[in-house]
């Protein structure tokens, strides 16, 4: 029954999308992330999903009176630039047979990222993608959250199965890209029971965070508090941030709390000596082919890997692991210019939201997108920690993120060329649909929809 219901839930997008191809982009999104038909059994959980909806994505778009020119912005140049060079290194890879299958996926990822910069062309349509994207992680954020409260902490939290974020390690990295994406949507509403229920999110997502037992995902989650403590410069806000994160450290059971501890001990940590163990095999690849690296999945060829990997006291090579860092991944994979061009389009993300920030708060009728870039930021601070302990540079996330930023930029720019209007749009125009924007007697926090983020 499971099965039959999540194939009809897919196939209805179908109609949906051919009468409006942006409806593809979120369908896509919907389907990578939250992968529902990976959770029934049968036939369903096998079907190639993702590429019927592709598939009717494009023929849709190609024949509908949708915008098709995208507009060169700095990161839609670099990746352009980084996903021609990834393809260059696929056809020199050292083992193409390898090599060819992740660069499908990838440029899969990437043809969907640079589609909705030109389908997704208004507010209203860039806020239905940042619903799509929250709500198809915060459910299992949530539900983690809830999981880990009920049961003390005991247990770790895990992804879906089978999908691209099934590992504890990388279903943290999720929840902390979404964490300032559900913060963004509560401050766009002075709604009480909408921001109460994202309220609710954030704790819930946290707990999970903690849940996953994930010492990468603790890392970013105190790079993300020391930049929002630095732009803020709220001392008093730091001293609560630090007894809060005391407290939860001290209720948190005795292997969770060893498991963390190994993040500075991490000479004692088999995990942590195959992590440095990898990195050193990434670089000695990209010394061997420094202008293209060994191509995609260079880390699961076994011809190289006997020959650079260490060998232990019998003479057998050590087993292969994955790159275990988005940077060592990039960097064996395309060498220095590809890590270079990597590099370049996660800090063009970053420095081109905050050129945003500061261009679009000063328009009362912009400041929603002065908080969606700035929030963007704290995503892109995230993957960029968390990362360095995952193999994830193809995750659809980040670069979703990176469209959002684009996007944002576009319509931020394209109201700065007209007058400032009369009345401005609610904060959500997608909740202002079925909720009333003020509640009698509520009173929202300082930090209300589209005022610029403290410290500016």
């Amino acid at each position: 029954m499971r099965s039959l219901f999540v194939l009809v839930l897919v196939f209805s997008w179908i109609p949906a999308i051919f009468y409006a191809p942006y409806l593809g982009v979120l369908a896509w999104m919907w389907v990578s992330y939250m992968n529902p038909h990976k959770m029934a059994a049968g036939m369903v959980s096998t079907f190639p999903v993702a590429e019927v909806i592709a598939i009717a994505t494009l023929l849709s778009w190609v024949v509908s009176r949708e915008p098709k020119n995208l507009e060169m912005r700095p990161v839609v140049v670099l990746l352009l630039v980084f996903t021609a060079f990834s393809t260059i290194t696929t056809v020199l890879a050292v083992n193409p047979g390898v090599a060819w299958p992740k660069w499908e996926t990838f440029v899969k990822v990437m043809l969907f990222t640079l589609i909705a910069i030109p389908l997704i062309n208004n507010r209203y349509r860039l806020h239905a993608m940042i619903w799509v994207m929250v709500i198809s992680c915060a459910y299992f954020a949530m539900r983690g959250g809830l999981f880990t409260l009920l049961s003390g902490g005991a247990y770790r939290v895990w992804g879906p199965p089978g999908t691209f974020h099934g590992d504890n390690n990388g279903i943290a990295m999720t929840f902390l890209m979404i964490l300032p994406l559900l913060r963004y949507l509560q401050i766009q509403n002075d709604n009480r029971f909408a921001w109460l229920c994202f309220l609710a999110a954030q704790i819930l997502t946290l707990l999970a965070v903690f849940g996953t037992m994930s010492r990468g995902a603790l890392v970013a989650l105190t790079a993300m508090t020391v930049y929002l403590l630095i732009r803020s410069r709220r001392f008093g806000t730091f001293a609560l941030i630090v007894a809060a994160g005391a407290l939860a450290f001290y209720l948190m059971p005795q292997d969770m709390k060893d498991r963390q501890a190994t993040t500075v001990s991490y000479q004692q940590d088999a995990s942590a000596i195959g992590r440095l163990t990898m990195w050193k095999y990434a670089i000695d690849v990209a010394n061997e082919r420094p202008l293209t690296g060994g191509g995609f999945n260079i880390f699961y060829d076994n011809p190289t890997r006997a020959r650079l990997l260490p060998r232990n006291a019998d003479g057998v090579p050590e087993e292969g692991r994955a790159a275990h860092s988005v940077y060592f991944e990039v960097l064996g994979e395309h060498g220095y210019p590809g890590l270079l061009l990597y590099l370049s389009v996660l800090a063009g993300g970053f420095f081109s939201a905050e050129r945003i920030y500061r261009k679009a708060r000063k328009r009362p009728d912009t400041k929603w997108a002065a908080d969606l870039a700035y929030m963007s930021q704290y995503s892109l601070i995230g993957f960029a920690v968390a990362g360095a302990f995952l193999s994830k540079a193809t995750f659809d996330l980040c670069y979703h993120v990176l469209a959002l930023i684009v996007i944002t930029g576009i319509l931020a720019d394209r109201a700065a060329k007209e007058p400032v209007p009369d009345t401005i749009p609610p904060g959500d125009p997608i909740l202002s649909f079925f909720l009333k924007p003020r509640v009698k007697g509520f009173k929202p926090p300082k930090y209300k929809p589209g005022r610029p983020a403290p410290g500016s």
